[in-house]
This record gives C-alpha cells, structure tokens and sequence, in this order.
C-alpha cells in the first residue's frame, strides 16, 4: 500500500497546475481520467481504515472512468462527444469501448482480459451482491474476512489503471 500511496503522490505532484489546449474532447477525457485517479486515492484510504466493502466498490467505477475517458480521447467521433455531453450517455457499452480503446490504442488485451475475469465481480462488490457478502459472513456469525492476496491483486489493478490515467493526462497535455 505504502508504494502504491508514493506513486500516487509523485502522480498529484506531476499534475498540479498541468495545462492542456481545452475543448470537448480534452476537457471530458482529462476529467474521467482524474476521477479515476481520484477514486484510486479513495480505495487506498478505505483499505487503510479497514473499510474493504467499499474499497471494493469503488474498483469498477474506477474501470469504468479509465475505459470511458480513454474512448473519449481515442475513439470518440464529435458527434458523440456532443450528445454525450448533451444526454448524459455514452453510446457504447463498456466492453464496446473497450474493444475500440484497445484497437485504437494497439494495447494487447490486458484490460479486456481483466473485465473478462473480473467484471463480474466487480458487479457484485459494487451493488451489494454475494461477493462482498460472503465475506462478512463465517459459520453463521458476522465475521470480516480479509484476503490479503486479493487486496494486492486489487492494489495492482489500481496501481496501473493510476498510472495509466496519468500517462494519458500528460499526452493531452503533450508534455
């Protein structure tokens, strides 16, 4: 965690005061892309405070954001941009944008892989369903279950889709 916390403050520093050229595209993909920042400095304080429900929780969200804003800056045609900024929705689904990020981009298929394995999951620890709730529960007592390989595997994920958005942030800034 202690790592993960360090990178994230390098990645605060970096950005503080950062300037790109502004319009649709920038603006809304720089936006998401600090969200998904953000919502990585939000799980590493609910982790620390033992608060591992909503630490899971926040994961897809964080996804969601690094995917959405990387299709914005990549895929997104203008005529999207204006009505999703218009309508308050995207045009694509998840895995659709995904599939156009990683084709734009040429990524290999790390992140599609990842919401192959774990989409689901993150599903259930976001609205309450029985992966988060059989972690609470041990021999019929209300028990918190920690598994602390999974909490790294988590911190991974975090670490890279933080990472990621800041790359992505410093190319729309062109620094």
């Amino acid at each position: 965690m202690k790592n993960l916390r360090s990178l994230l403050a390098i990645i605060d520093k970096e950005l503080d005061g950062l300037s790109f050229d502004s319009n649709d595209r920038n603006d809304l993909s720089a936006a998401l892309f600090d969200v998904a920042i953000e919502h990585s400095k939000a799980i590493v304080v609910l982790f620390e405070n033992s608060l591992n429900a909503s630490s899971y929780a926040l994961v897809r969200p964080l996804f969601e954001s690094f995917i959405r804003a990387a299709w914005i800056q990549h895929c997104a045609c203008d005529e999207q941009i204006a009505t999703l900024i218009k309508k308050d929705q995207f045009p694509l689904h998840l895995g659709e944008m995904l599939e156009s990020v990683e084709k734009e981009r040429n990524w290999v298929g790390t992140l599609s892989n990842i919401k192959k394995m774990a989409l689901k999951n993150m599903h259930s620890y976001t609205h309450g369903g029985i992966q988060i709730v059989a972690r609470r529960l041990k021999d019929g007592s209300l028990f918190h279950s920690i598994d602390r390989e999974e909490i790294n595997e988590v911190i991974k994920f975090i670490a890279l889709l933080a990472f990621l958005s800041f790359n992505e942030i410093a190319l729309i800034a062109k620094t």
